[in-house]
């Protein structure tokens, strides 16, 4: 391929997304209002002493991915220009979805073989996950080039350079895993080809295997090494919250997060899940809607293959050379690890790209040239069609360009005086704690992951910022000029648990204030989609006062509690080992586990576990005749014996 030729290549689909970013309008995703900001600046302004769990448990993750949008964005660079860059980075996942292509189907002629590359390529881009992300600050369509890169060295044929092909390989997987801890399941998926390198034989296998290993250590190192180790340090857990079972940091309970919000149960989702994953089911993969018909047609094609080489001379090894062999196998452990891991679709991005190649080059093998080529672009219109009438185009939410991306109008009082700002709601909008006096401190004490009240951490920033101590949040921005009444409550009844209450006479607002008047916004804001109507980003801060807590209701707390771990211990298929912190609900008591984005709720003496996504219920009966090991369980409590599991 000629240097004009590869100028095409990479430059469409860098214009292509660079164009589609300023249509789809300014991300501002619930993650970067919690930590894709919030992490870069927790690490360089060496944070972890003053602030404790201020974006959740998701403080901790490795900052260095997000170091591009943060530097940008600090640096005041024009939101439509930060967002331009990272769709131009974003975007290399196309042209080489396009070489992989190229590779697959080096046996056609040149006209056909672009054809059919092009088609591939297309096919591998018409998820909505992807294009949710073009030009935003999440991290999955950054890492995926590296992997896409790593991918064509493991397939390429060229004789010799074997084993330093594998290690470069190892190496720019082990980048997506460094700088996104999921993305490991994906290095894994790529070993066996490694080892298994074209052109090398005994000994030479091993060495490239070796060399895969020795590579992707380095980049895991490198990238991931010294946050990794600061981890240790400072919480005796490198990966800290996560796996917290087996390194039993004191600040974390003892339980290893597993991430099962979505997921397949069972063999026969297992065998559902291709034709699932076209309709609009939330609970199944996305967060967001993105169906996906790729994965039935895969699976008809794969069917279908065998049957149409057995007719053919030379059956099944001819239909199939070498590359398309190796590219199905990563493809095939990839799909099975990711299946297994999360089934979260960000998470499982290149498996979502990898498919549209993999389907388009067994329909070629299947069908006839004019047939398949019919075929593929009747799919490749069906799936963009799905996806423009029923995927949005951001994440959460979208706006008008602005000359700044985080717009906060932060007032003097809250650059000039430093306090502890607490967070009680479940986004915590750490994003921002860079834009108050940096002597500030950031706990989100109620959120996704809440902290038990007696934690020591957060009892020494309590003393530390004693009569300094401020709650921080959207539901208390004033209407007529004070909180409403409802979120005072609600809030009271939370900052109770730790002695306090909220001073309503004290209370500022950081407002969001995005200007639009520039000549840059002007012109961007003229190409951008209809937007939806915009959610509220203003929040508010309210001093805190001290306030006694009633003794009976610490007492019932502490009941409820006991009863709540008792039901945790004796159901493990429903809670899978984890455990949460006893919280106020309503007029009730609440546990939410994040991990399966479920709640387990007590009202009066009525306990169920309620199952958010999937709106699905588990009845488990009186919460007092937990208290009895005698009393009868629920099914789902039993174990395969029929006896209680780990009741105590």
């Amino acid at each position: 391929m000629g240097a004009s030729r590869r100028a095409w290549v990479f430059g469409v689909p860098a214009v292509l997304c660079a164009a589609w970013t300023i249509y789809a309008g300014k991300d501002l995703n619930w993650d970067l209002l919690n930590y894709h900001y919030y992490l870069p600046y927790e690490w360089l302004d060496q944070r972890l002493h003053r602030d404790f769990f201020a974006a959740s448990a998701q403080s901790y993750l490795n900052p260095v991915g997000y170091l591009p949008f943060y530097l940008m964005a600090s640096a005041g660079w024009h939101s439509a220009i930060v967002s331009v860059v990272l769709a131009v980075l974003h975007s290399l996942s196309l042209p080489l979805l396009y070489l992989l292509a190229w590779r697959l189907f080096a046996h056609r002629e040149h006209t056909d073989r672009t054809v059919l590359s092009l088609l591939a390529a297309a096919l591998g881009a018409g998820t909505a996950v992807l294009w949710e992300m073009i030009g935003t600050s999440f991290l999955d369509p950054l890492i995926i080039p590296p992997m896409l890169a790593g991918l064509l060295l493991l397939v390429d044929e060229a004789p010799g350079n074997a084993v330093r092909r594998a290690a470069v390989a190892g190496a720019l997987f082990g980048v997506a895993a460094a700088l996104k801890y999921s993305a490991a399941i994906f290095g894994i998926a790529a070993l066996p080809l490694a080892a298994a390198m074209p052109g090398s034989h005994g000994m030479a296998r091993w060495r490239a295997c070796l060399g895969y290993v020795a590579g992707g250590i380095l980049a895991v190192g490198v990238l991931a090494g010294p946050w990794l180790a600061l981890m240790q340090r400072e919480f005796g857990n490198p990966v800290f919250p996560l796996m917290n079972a087996w390194f039993r940091s004191p600040y974390w309970p003892p339980v290893n997060q597993a991430s099962d919000r979505f997921g397949i149960d069972g063999l026969a989702s297992l065998f559902d899940f291709p034709f699932r994953i076209i309709f609009l089911d939330r609970s199944l993969y996305s967060e967001n809607f993105a169906p996906d018909l790729r994965f039935a047609a895969l699976l008809a094609a794969t069917i279908a293959l065998p049957v149409v080489a057995a007719m053919r001379r030379g059956g099944l090894e001819s239909a199939l050379r070498g590359p398309d062999r190796r590219v199905f196998a990563f493809f095939g452990i990839a799909f099975a690890l990711w299946l297994a891991s999360s089934t979260n679709a960000r998470y499982g991005l290149l498996v979502l790209l990898l498919v549209g190649v993999c389907l388009a080059r067994l329909v070629e093998r299947v069908l006839p040239p004019i047939a398949g080529r019919i075929v593929l672009i009747v799919l490749l219109g069906l799936q963009v069609g799905m996806t423009v009438i029923a995927s949005p185009a951001r994440w959460f939410i979208a706006e008008p360009w602005s000359k700044r991306w985080l717009a906060y109008d932060v007032p003097q009082r809250a650059l000039r005086e430093p306090a502890l700002y607490l967070t009680v709601e479940v986004l915590p909008l750490a994003v921002i704690a860079p834009f108050v006096n940096p002597e500030s401190s950031f706990v989100n004490f109620r959120g996704q992951h809440s902290l038990s009240p007696d934690s020591p951490r957060l009892a020494e920033l309590l003393e530390r910022y004693r009569g300094r101590v401020r709650v921080l949040g959207r539901d208390i921005v004033p209407v007529a000029g004070r909180p409403p009444v409802a979120a005072l409550q609600a809030y009271d009844r939370t900052l109770s648990r730790i002695g306090l209450r909220v001073d309503a006479e004290d209370c500022f607002t950081i407002a969001w204030r995005p200007e639009v008047g520039d000549p840059l916004s002007r012109m961007a804001n003229r190409f951008v989609r209809l937007l939806p109507p915009h959610e509220a980003l203003s929040a508010a801060s309210c001093g805190l006062r001290p306030a006694a807590r009633d003794p009976a209701e610490a007492k019932e707390e502490r009941r409820v509690s006991a009863l709540f771990d008792r039901i945790e211990r004796s159901c493990p298929r429903l809670f899978r080992g984890q455990t949460a912190v006893t919280e106020p609900l309503l007029n009730g008591w609440s546990r939410y586990y994040t991990e399966f984005d479920a709640r387990l709720e007590a009202f009066g003496d009525h306990v169920v576990l309620n199952f958010l996504r999937s709106a699905r219920h588990v009845d488990l009966g009186e919460l007092s005749a937990w208290g009895s090991d005698l009393a009868p369980r629920p099914a789902d409590c039993l174990s395969s014996t029929g006896k209680v599991s780990g009741g105590g």
